[in-house]
């Protein structure tokens, strides 16, 4: 069965509206044994988040959504927005290596800032143990390269990455209308020349579809704007309304991806290679009773 591994809460702040409650009650309505939380650049959800995964007895994969700078090569690259780019903790190690990028963000006097240009690859280089990272998807850079033509610079953009990561990559694809299929053929031709496993991966922003605009509210609230001069950039779907945000059914994710069955299907075996990460904290009680007995 499918397992969903872009998924953001509300913790990703005014960027997306599902309660984490209601994202492990859904997984177990569905029948999942796993469930991703991917939110933006922070982890503050993964204590609740596992909390309420094992309560509805769903296995709970802490995971972040990085916002990866664009390719130095890439023209006028220093006024584009990031790309984005999932990583899943498979045990400890990978949940300290999310801590140290989230918090080279989160940390930094110059946030925002931070946030908006993204991390580099030297950044991914330096904090890959125990990660496994899933690049591609319509808002990464591989896909924007790829769309605009730019095959080559997105195969070198590929390269590098799976230079870093090596058996813990893989390429998402991400279908959402017609068009998109010749995309997917391609981006896993790509994958192929390079030896990566594909992935099929649908980004959850929203519950259910009519709570859409509230995405735009928060990004308003954001920007200080109007809901009309939301610029398309700010919204998961850059503006696009027939890119579906909510939350999908097993049924309906294979229907959407009944061409790429390996990729779906690979969800499932990248679910089963995520441990428990969060430290539990048992340590450090016996030093603490050795000071206070």
């Amino acid at each position: 069965m499918p397992i969903p591994l872009h998924i953001h809460s509300h913790f990703s702040l005014l960027g997306a509206t599902p309660a984490i409650e209601a994202l492990a009650r859904r997984a177990a309505a569905d029948g999942l044994s796993h469930l991703a939380l991917t939110d933006t650049g922070v982890l503050y959800g993964a204590v609740r988040f596992a909390r309420a995964c094992e309560a509805a007895g769903v296995q709970p994969i802490v995971g972040m959504t990085l916002p990866l700078a664009p390719p130095p090569d890439f023209p006028d690259a220093d006024r584009l927005s990031p790309g984005l780019l999932v990583l899943l903790a498979s045990g400890p190690a990978g949940y300290r290596s999310l801590s140290h990028l989230s918090s080279r963000i989160q940390r930094h006097p110059d946030r925002e800032m931070r946030m908006t240009r993204g991390a580099t690859l030297d950044d991914l280089a330096a904090h890959r143990a125990g990660v496994i990272a899933i690049y591609g998807g319509r808002r990464s850079w591989l896909e924007r390269l790829w769309r605009l033509g730019r095959h080559r610079l997105a195969a070198r953009r590929l390269a590098r990455l799976a230079g870093i990561f090596d058996e813990n990559g893989y390429l998402a694809l991400e279908w959402h209308r017609d068009e998109d299929s010749p995309v997917l053929d391609g981006m896993s031709e790509l994958a192929g020349r390079f030896g990566v496993p594909t992935v099929a991966v649908h980004p959850v922003y929203i519950m259910e579809p009519d709570h859409r605009p509230r995405l735009r509210l928060l990004a308003a609230i954001d920007h200080n704007c109007p809901l009309e001069d939301v610029p398309a950039g700010a919204l998961p779907d850059d503006g696009e309304e027939d890119i579906a945000l909510h939350w999908l059914s097993p049924d309906e994710l294979g229907r959407r991806y009944a061409s790429w069955p390996d990729a779906l299907a690979r969800s499932d075996a990248i679910a089963t290679r995520c441990q428990p990460a969060l430290p539990d904290g048992r340590p450090i009680w016996p030093s603490l009773k050795a000071i206070f007995p």
